[in-house]
This record gives structure tokens, C-alpha cells and sequence, in this order.
């Protein structure tokens, strides 16, 4: 159902008190679920490192850290 903005807002200040609060209530639900399911999706099925780029990672590291404590 498309109902013009103007025509919603207009609905929602003849809403009580009441109505308001939890018309407000039910519009932040909506809101934050997908949110927080969408990063915990992320999270879980998000890309991870290969045992490969991994150990590329440590070598490095510690390439960097030997540059790092060679004198000047």
C-alpha cells in the first residue's frame, strides 16, 4: 500500500498519546532488527584468511620486526 508521506504524517498527529508511543516502539523495532541481523550475518558468514595469507601475515610480521630492530 503506497500512502503519500504528507497523508502518513498527517494520520500519525491525529494519533493519541498512546497510539504515538507505541507506534514509536514498533518503528524502532523494525528498525534496529535487520540491523543487528545483518551485521551478526556479517560476522558469521563474512570472508576469513587462509591458512596461507595467514602465514604470509606472520612472515611479515616478523621481516618487519627484524627491519625494525637492525641499527641505523
Amino acid at each position: 500500500m503506497k500512502i503519500p508521506f504528507e497523508t502518513l504524517a498527517d494520520i500519525v498527529r491525529q494519533l493519541s498519546a498512546l497510539e504515538k508511543a507505541r507506534l514509536q516502539l514498533v518503528l524502532q523495532e523494525d528498525s534496529i532488527s535487520p540491523q543487528e541481523e545483518s551485521l551478526t550475518d556479517l560476522l558469521l558468514n563474512g570472508p576469513v584468511f587462509t591458512e596461507e595469507q595467514i602465514e604470509t601475515i606472520r612472515e611479515t610480521r616478523k621481516e618487519i620486526n627484524q627491519w625494525r630492530s637492525k641499527p641505523l
